[in-house]
């Protein structure tokens, strides 16, 4: 009895095209995601220009340019990001969720530098609120512009979280070797 053809190519292809294939998105949540974009782009575009007049609501004594441009720099690499992802939402949902989780590591790490460091107050009034409502709504968006898997959404919940315990561990390997 001759053994049966496994055909992986067929296999393969057909399992691609069933992962790869889009959810059939309505009109209004396309609509909402392109205005959760570009409100989100806005947010993260008015930083850079609010931290020329008011820098300590948006940086940590001593201010360093260097790291003022590299901020401003992610900043706006988001907020483009963003807009150029507009074009098709549904398409481009990755952008919403990658977006989405490095502002909740901003976020985290700016929780982590405040209890800490004991910084300025006033971050808790505009840096902290401002990095967790962009990344609730990305991450909301997101979720309705895609099905992840539950385990894939407690992975980040859980690295977002996670993030200031692993910045305190940096800090005690800095502390450790190089002072």
């Amino acid at each position: 009895m001759p053994t049966p053809r496994f055909d992986i190519e067929r296999i393969g292809y057909e399992t691609r095209r069933a992962i790869e294939r889009p959810l059939q998105l309505d009109r209004a949540t396309l609509r909402g995601a392109r205005a959760v974009g570009i409100v989100c782009a806005a947010l993260f575009f008015l930083p850079v220009i609010l931290s020329l007049a008011f820098p300590s609501a948006f940086f940590y004594p001593p201010y360093h340019r260097v790291y003022e441009r590299m901020l401003g720099a992610l900043l706006l690499a988001f907020g483009l990001g963003l807009l150029l992802a507009l074009r098709d939402p549904s398409r481009n949902a990755g952008v919403f969720a990658v977006v989405g989780l490095a502002t909740g590591f901003l976020g985290a790490a700016n929780v982590y530098t405040l209890l800490v460091d004991h910084a300025d107050p006033l971050h808790w009034v505009v840096q902290v609120p401002l990095l967790v409502g962009v990344t609730a709504v990305l991450v909301v968006t997101y979720m309705r512009l895609r099905r992840p898997h539950p385990v894939v959404v407690r992975i980040v919940v859980a690295a977002v979280v996670l993030l200031p315990f692993a910045l305190l561990l940096y800090d005690v390997a800095y502390g450790a070797f190089v002072h």
